[in-house]
């Protein structure tokens, strides 16, 4: 074996290393979009908004919340109930854009919930996964909403935690603000990585992407590596002869 193979697997594994810190610094970083549930995801078991269809008077309900930044969409909590038992016992959720105060246009994301607990009970919070991972902008209105199943009648159990400012429909698709307590709800998203431009203008193909000072900063690491690396791979020449007379 080479005397030198040492002192390239040395270079080789720093170099690793080194790019294994840099790719790291791009992780996506899991963050709260929105939450109005208390302490230890705390809700109201014997409060909350009536929810039925929308060819009902008092039907769908929204809720309505603004990113600070911009997120992908990973999940959202919530706590639903049903008032009746044994019945369709099945909500539909839905992300939406805005349109001057109200929820707009076709869900960004829909999502079908059941089967609920029982209404005055404490349930398990209610998770639901986003397969779409629509991006929310900063500083943009959306709205998360809830409508029962026709023939249901649900509730949205009402948070804890003071929250109020809700938009409800009147059955026929025609909205209103309510200045009432919200239902209890939480949307989680992802950030992009450290680093990353995080303007409204943002998209997925800028994640790939780093600063220039990350190139400088990992050139400038590989520059110092394989100094070292060379250092060590020249052998020390031996001292001169030295004869006597």
């Amino acid at each position: 074996m080479p005397a030198h193979t040492p002192v390239l697997r040395r270079l080789a594994i720093r170099v690793l290393i080194l790019g294994v810190l840099t790719v790291g610094c791009g992780v996506l970083r899991a963050g709260v979009v929105y939450s109005n549930f208390g302490n230890g995801d705390a809700y109201s078991a014997g409060n909350g908004l009536i929810v039925t269809s929308d060819s009902s008077a008092g039907s769908s309900v929204a809720v309505s919340f603004v990113p600070t930044a911009n997120y992908t969409l990973t999940s959202i909590e919530l706590v639903a109930t049903d008032i009746i038992p044994d019945d369709l016992n099945s909500a539909a959720l839905g992300i939406f854009a805005d349109n001057g105060g109200q929820p707009f246009g076709a869900a960004l994301e829909s999502f079908t919930l059941g089967p609920l607990g029982q209404f005055g009970e404490t349930v398990p919070v209610t998770t639901v996964t986003s397969l779409l991972q629509p991006l929310l902008l900063a500083n943009t209105t959306y709205w998360v909403g809830l409508e029962a199943a026709p023939g249901d009648l649900i509730v949205w159990n009402q948070n804890t935690t003071g929250a109020t400012g809700f938009s409800q429909t009147d059955g026929s698709g025609s909205w209103s603000a309510s200045g009432q307590f919200q239902g209890v709800v939480e949307i989680d998203g992802t950030l992009p990585p450290v680093g990353f431009t995080s303007s409204a203008n943002f998209t997925a193909s800028e994640a790939d992407v780093p600063e220039p000072r990350a190139f400088w900063m990992m050139a400038l690491g590989l520059a110092v590596i394989a100094r070292t690396g060379r250092r060590r791979a020249i052998p020390a020449l031996p001292p001169p002869e030295t004869t006597t007379r």
